[in-house]
């Protein structure tokens, strides 16, 4: 199975991942190849960077317990696509996770050795000269404080590191790479650049010759003013457009060997400013992120040429702060809209299947207490509710909204889901029957279509129901509801 090795650097990296997973959750197509996020952020001890980890993994464990024996029929099935660490790519023989580049426990002075030079050192005179006294007591270990300037030098060391040079090493023929940054701040704006350089020079003459695509993200968001007395006082959202500009003209003239780059960014100020402290910060999940997990989609689709350059960028059919599934635009909407719709849908109705005491299908197939206590519905349940659910909350409260869904409504008005499709309650000849679609039209759907199920053993309870629930939601909302 051919890979799309994905470099997230920093923490719009991180963010763009996490709208990726919940669309690979959904059962977005990503045309049969397995997906390897590596993660670039020297910060870490940031919770958002431990959320993400934690995240991927349990998508990697889910995605295990259901397909390990079982083969997907779908394309569109729920957890479809692979996703491998980069240890597992390897099958061993390094540390475990999705981010590889060490914590970095010093000041940007210690790792440049500045205070073992001596005075007369001219070394020493070109560093006073490129860098003040307060960039050089930088501390690396909460990443590059939107200095791009800190962050190219401390990452231009990455490729002689164990997990660049195995990375290489594994690196076949069909792989692809994506890479994930903003260009207004330090890691990102640093990292881009550095990471396309060092593959186009590759040893590996498949990594060499590879379809790359990336993802700049210009600003999108602004950050409260900075306090004089903060350790974050250094970061200043004032400065972004500025960082952007010069980014932007480095690229045009330096940035070469990107197959497709997908530029990005939302120029609406926010009434609300996120918080100017990473220790605080809890970011609410931005529509751009979504768009940007998008081009990766994308990029899936494309074919290319050797030498081939693209430049893409993406516009809302309307220039509206309230987004859903109508003004998204007609493309983004084919590539998401279904499998969103569907796996919303599952999250509406799993705890009602897991609540009911009797049910056919519960019966017959052995989805019992015991099932719905085990290890499997659990990492489910945590993926859900920790994860997606807050996910698409996060679209739904930002300045700019998507949302495309009735958040609020219980399980039993399904049919008025989707926003803007929904289905009038009284139907008939003379507008008297009622028509609604609760929890009990996919339950029953489950039970008629299990038989059709039977080759999956009775052992992989989780594969089954999974697979019976997910095929229930599709016939259901496709054939009944028509929310597509």
């Amino acid at each position: 199975m051919p890979r799309i090795f994905i470099f997230g650097i920093g923490g719009t990296g991180t963010r763009v991942l996490k709208s990726l997973t919940m669309l690979l959750a959904s059962g977005v197509d990503m045309h049969d190849y397995d997906v390897v996020p590596i993660i670039i952020d020297p910060h870490k001890d940031l919770p958002e960077l431990k959320e993400c980890k934690n995240m991927l993994r349990l998508y990697s464990k889910i995605r295990r317990t259901i397909y390990s024996n079982h083969i997907p029929e779908s394309p569109n099935a729920f957890f479809r696509t692979n996703m491998l660490s980069l240890s597992e790519a390897l099958q061993g023989g390094m540390k475990e996770g999705f981010d590889f580049d060490e914590r970095i426990d010093e000041t940007f002075g210690e790792f440049l050795s500045y205070n073992s030079l001596a005075k007369e050192d001219r070394n020493k005179d070109l560093l006073d000269l490129l860098y003040n006294e307060q960039s050089l007591n930088t501390k690396l270990s909460v990443g590059f404080k939107g200095n791009p300037n800190i962050g190219s030098v401390v990452l231009n060391s990455f490729e002689d590191t164990e997990w660049y040079k195995s990375f290489e090493k594994i690196f076949d023929k069909g792989d692809r790479i994506f890479i994930i940054s903003s260009i207004f701040g330090g890691t990102g704006a640093s990292g881009l650049p550095l990471l396309i350089k060092n593959l186009r020079r590759s040893k590996n003459k498949e990594v060499k010759s590879a379809a790359i695509g990336a993802l700049p993200i210009m600003p999108y968001f602004k950050l409260s003013e900075p306090d004089a007395d903060s350790v974050h006082k250094d970061i200043d959202s004032n400065n972004f457009i500025t960082k952007t500009k010069a980014a932007l003209t480095y690229y045009q003239n330096h940035l070469k060997g990107v197959n497709a780059l997908y530029y990005l960014a939302d120029p609406h100020e926010q009434s609300v400013p996120y918080v100017n402290d990473e220790a605080r910060q809890n970011n609410m999940a931005h529509i751009v992120e979504l768009i940007g997990a998008s081009a990766i989609l994308d990029f899936q689709r494309r074919e290319f040429q050797d030498q081939e350059e693209n430049q893409y960028q993406y516009a809302l059919k309307m220039g509206t702060k309230d987004v859903d599934f109508r003004n998204i635009g007609e493309e983004l909407n084919d590539l998401i809209r279904t499998e969103l719709t569907n796996y919303h849908t599952f999250n509406k109705i799993h705890p009602s299947i897991r609540a009911m005491e009797k049910a056919a299908v519960k019966d017959n197939e052995g989805f019992d207490r015991d099932f719905f206590r085990g290890s499997f519905i659990r990492d489910l349940e945590e993926f859900n509710v920790k994860y997606f659910q807050e996910w698409l909350k996060g679209l739904g409260e930002n300045d700019r909204k998507f949302y495309p869904f009735n958040l609020s409504i219980d399980d039993d008005r399904l049919h008025n889901l989707v926003i803007g499709s929904e289905v009038p309650e009284r139907g008939g000849m003379l507008g008297i029957s009622k028509v609604t679609y609760d929890t009990s039209n996919f339950i029953n759907q489950m039970e008629s279509i299990r038989k059709q199920y039977n080759a999956i053993p009775a052992a992989l309870k989780a594969t089954k129901y999974m697979v019976l629930a997910e095929n229930a939601i599709r016939s259901v909302n496709i054939n009944k509801i028509k929310v597509n």
